[in-house]
């Protein structure tokens, strides 16, 4: 498909070819689209029968891109609300009554956390969210925020035009990784996707805008709020106004770095038009690593790994990858506080109970004195500074230029104990409990190849997109 023409430009015809190619594959097939809904008609039967039976008052929705026609091919996942009025009591509330209608409905569920507890089951080979909400009406102060969700609904529905847009830009998204507002990926959400294409009518015309963006982006579909006032009153590099919440920006959960890998993404798609923008997102391309590939990399590189694995975690999904994102976060700010330089932190889980943190770093070990700057000649820190150093330090306190500088010792000069300190510390209470195994060297070569994986790719951290950007 990839039919580069002289000076590496496409015709229109090139890319009609090739948005036509991308429609068909992002589109379920006939067969997908009836088992979807006859799984989706029966787990909502279930579910309005267990209701009755446990004499509840509530009202049973389906709601997300099932419902909306924006789902791509091979989709395994449904959402179903339940809303209750607002007087049968808060959130933990909620919470427990979400897991009877549960056990009554599909027997097997796990619990787990957002804003509150809801629950997933499976279902005819289908993973599928019990949410528990407060039945709202539009122009309505939510509770929780997943009150939204419905009005999300009826407001795409009402909207959205072309639905097969939405799939070419989930697709598109998923094959950069930067589909999903979890944690995980700190990407797009899909409602977030489907305001895009709302907003500028069109996939490509979503691609032509992003590839212009600046550094922070103004969207207000239903322009509830002035620019000025929204791009102070939110954080973020996209400010898109919620059009059923102008108190939300729904575009919050989107990192700086997601947000600028769709801009450059959406630059080399336009210059070099592939089916491979979509194609690879729909296939999962993640590649096997072997533990020699690892290996071969360190000796190239004359660094150092080390990785963390805590394990035995009776954690859900989503908090698992919480609490790795967060470790790695908490890690990268102490080991660059103390000199280590790390190249990357990087958290991961396998999802079911373990995480791991891995990092690379040019050294296990610092010298034991490092220079340390000090206040400038003559101003007002310059005393406690040189009381503090003076005899007490490796050498000085000294002037160099206008400031004084002192040789000290490190507080820490070994990685390993530094982490260790971290871990018993500063770790999350959530994770206090774990035992974490400290893995360098060959060690590492015995991990599972999917973690191997996932240290690959941060090792080499490897954008295909960025080859069609610069043909």
């Amino acid at each position: 498909m990839r039919r580069i023409l002289p000076g590496g430009m496409r015709t229109s015809s090139d890319l009609e070819l090739i948005l036509r190619e991308a429609e068909r594959i992002v589109s379920p097939s006939e067969e997908e689209r009836r088992r979807l809904e006859r799984v989706l008609e029966e787990a909502l039967r279930r579910v309005e029968e267990s209701i009755k039976r446990l004499n509840l008052n509530a009202e049973v929705i389906a709601v997300g891109s099932s419902v909306r026609d924006t789902w791509l091919p091979n989709n395994n996942e449904l959402d179903i609300f339940v809303l209750f009025p607002k007087g049968v009591g808060d959130k933990e509330v909620l919470g427990s009554l979400i897991v009877d209608i549960a056990k009554d409905a599909f027997g097997d569920y796990e619990q787990n956390y957002a804003e509150h507890p809801y629950v997933r089951v499976r279902y005819s080979d289908f993973e599928i969210d019990l949410v528990p909400a407060f039945k709202i009406l539009p122009g309505e102060r939510i509770i929780s925020s997943v009150d939204r969700t419905p009005l999300h609904n009826s407001y795409v529905k009402e909207k959205l035009k072309r639905p097969n847009d939405v799939r070419l830009l989930k697709a598109f998204l998923k094959s950069i990784d930067a589909y999903g507002a979890e944690e995980k990926v700190g990407g797009f959400s899909g409602y977030v996707c489907e305001l895009l294409i709302i907003n500028y009518g069109s996939f490509l015309k979503t691609i032509e805008e992003a590839s212009k963006w600046g550094s922070r982006v103004y969207i207000d579909i239903e322009h509830h709020l002035t620019e000025e006032y929204a791009l102070s009153a939110f954080n973020g590099p996209l400010v898109l106004i919620d059009p059923t919440d102008p108190r939300r920006n729904a575009a919050a959960a989107l990192t700086e770095t997601q947000f600028n890998r769709f801009k450059v993404a959406a630059r080399a798609f336009l210059k070099n038009p592939d089916i491979e923008f979509f194609s690879r997102g729909l296939k999962g391309v993640k590649g096997r690593v072997s533990a020699k590939q690892i290996e071969e990399q360190l000796s190239e590189r004359k660094t150092r790994i080390i990785v963390i694995e805590m394990g035995d975690l009776d954690l859900s999904r989503e908090l698992l990858w919480s609490q790795a994102k967060r470790m790695a976060r908490l890690l990268n700010e102490e080991l660059e506080a103390n000199g280590f330089d790390p190249l990357w932190v990087s958290g991961w889980t396998d999802e079911r109970d373990e995480i791991f943190v891995a990092m690379e770093l040019p050294s296990l070990n610092l010298p034991v004195i490092e220079r340390r700057q000090g206040p400038p000649v003559g101003s007002k820190e310059e005393m406690n500074f040189l009381k503090s150093y003076l005899g007490s330090g490796f050498g000085g306190p000294f002037i160099e230029g206008d400031r004084w500088y002192v040789y000290r010792k490190r507080r820490h000069s070994d990685a390993i104990s530094l982490i260790n300190e971290l871990i018993s510390s500063k770790a999350p209470t959530i994770l206090r409990g774990a035992k974490p195994k400290i893995l360098t060297d060959r060690e590492l070569l015995l991990l599972d190849r999917d973690v191997l994986g996932w240290i690959y790719r941060e090792m080499r951290k490897e954008e295909f997109f960025i080859r069609y950007l610069v043909d």
